[in-house]
């Protein structure tokens, strides 16, 4: 369980790597201020009210097609790992379709060192807020 103490103090991190080979964003926020996400990834701020566990694709980051997750560690709700792998696979799923990859069972390999380089961007933001 990765789950912190909720906490009254509003809280927004944020890291933008851009994505090796298939180029882009990719977006990792730590946040429990639903209102400053919806801003930074375009959609509605009741949409991802409460903010929890979520992920964002097709929208511009200073020009570039991105792509992001964003986890509410303060939640009342824990972000386990399997949490993290749930949006770890969304984001990585929209983005090879975005690329028109065709990924499956067989030809999975890009698939997984493309999710496997999310989850360890991820892990190091996580080190560096201090959340693991």
């Amino acid at each position: 369980m990765i789950a912190r103490k909720k906490r009254q103090e509003i809280y927004f991190f944020k890291k933008v790597v851009k994505i090796p080979i298939y180029g882009g964003n990719f977006i990792i926020i730590f946040s429990n201020n639903p209102g400053r996400v919806a801003k930074l990834v375009n959609v509605d701020e009741n949409e991802i009210d409460p903010l929890y566990a979520h992920t964002f694709w097709n929208f511009l980051y200073r020009k570039y097609e991105s792509f992001c997750v964003c986890f509410n560690f303060w939640s009342s709700d824990a972000v386990t790992t399997g949490t993290l792998v749930h949006e770890i696979s969304h984001v990585g799923n929209r983005l090879l379709l975005s690329r028109d990859f065709d990924a499956g069972f067989i030809n999975d390999e890009a698939e997984s060192y493309l999710k496997g380089w999310m989850g360890d961007q991820i892990e190091s933001f996580m080190k560096k807020c201090n959340i693991v």
